[in-house]
């Protein structure tokens, strides 16, 4: 009975930690730590949160029994499986998603879980039907193109790497003045790509403009179902993620950077795939010249 007793205590922890109904002031400094550091108890003997809490073991122990377990051991270890599942609950901001009161190890993981979550969404959205059709043009492309500036372009400039290295050309830069002159050069075999979160960038609208003038094949990645860029390309992937544009609304970009760059991961793959037996061959033999070359 005794057992019992205790594992149904041990299963309300986190309830009673928030609650803190008949503490004392030092158990409820005691409290506050644990839900602020909770992922730090696991590997703190009694001594190291006595220190910690500026109270004793014995403290500890007593604070163990009030919360219906027998002892800071048993405590250690339901305390910690509960407190993983509480962090792991929820839905983390993507403009804040972490507070000044978070730990180091509690951001890592909150970060952790939004980007999983971005991931998790933005693959739940896909239309492989349209991928295929994007993807079947990107491998007949003479060149692709891509318009887009700031944290966008800062995320393509890994995808033009990796494309280089089965030998497709992408048009990248980081100075927008020159984006309408890649509108102007594109080919009807020429992929465009247009990586916009607001979809509203006047550089990229402007550059769309040219090459809806010009009837050139263009793709839109945003997260703004309604705007510019979605309404002027032929093909659109929408991101779903609730992220405010402006740097005065959250601490920095954290989800959309995480979707668009999966996209481009993905885009990227896809096409390797295609012809994957020719496409390694290839990017081996690159990798052997760039690595003779640099012998010499």
């Amino acid at each position: 009975m005794a057992k019992a007793a205790g594992r149904k205590g041990s299963a309300m922890i986190i309830e009673k930690l928030m609650k803190q109904a008949d503490f004392t002031d030092v158990e409820k400094s005691i409290a506050a730590y644990l839900m602020k550091n909770g992922f730090d108890v696991k590997n703190m003997s009694i001594q190291s949160l006595a220190r910690a809490t500026f109270s004793s073991p014995s403290t500890i122990t007593r604070f163990c029994r009030k919360l219906g377990l027998d002892g800071y051991k048993k405590f250690q270890i339901l305390f910690y499986s509960e407190y993983e599942a509480f962090a792991n609950q929820g839905v983390v901001d993507a403009n804040y998603p972490f507070s000044g009161n978070d730990s180091f190890e509690q951001i890592a993981r909150k970060l952790a879980k939004l980007n999983n979550e971005t991931i998790r969404k933005t693959v739940s959205g896909f239309d492989y039907n349209q991928l295929h059709r994007i993807v079947q043009r990107m491998s007949r492309a003479d060149m692709i193109n891509v318009f887009s500036v700031g944290t966008s372009a800062t995320v393509a400039l890994e995808f033009q790497q990796k494309m280089l290295r089965f030998g497709k050309i992408v048009n990248l830069t980081m100075s927008s003045c020159f984006l309408p002159g890649y509108a102007l050069t594109a080919t009807e075999h020429t992929i465009n790509l247009a990586i916009s979160q607001s979809g509203e960038n006047r550089d990229v609208v402007e550059s769309l403009k040219l090459l809806k003038k010009n009837k050139r094949y263009s793709v839109g990645i945003t997260a703004t179902p309604d705007s510019s860029v979605a309404k002027m390309c032929q093909e659109v992937i929408l991101v779903d993620i609730q992220e405010q544009g402006s740097y005065e609304e959250k601490i920095d970009t954290f989800a959309v950077y995480s979707a668009f760059h999966f996209i481009l991961d993905c885009m990227f793959s896809f096409l390797y795939q295609l012809d994957y037996e020719s496409n390694e061959k290839e990017t081996k033999e690159k990798a052997y010249f760039i690595k003779e070359s640099k012998e010499q």
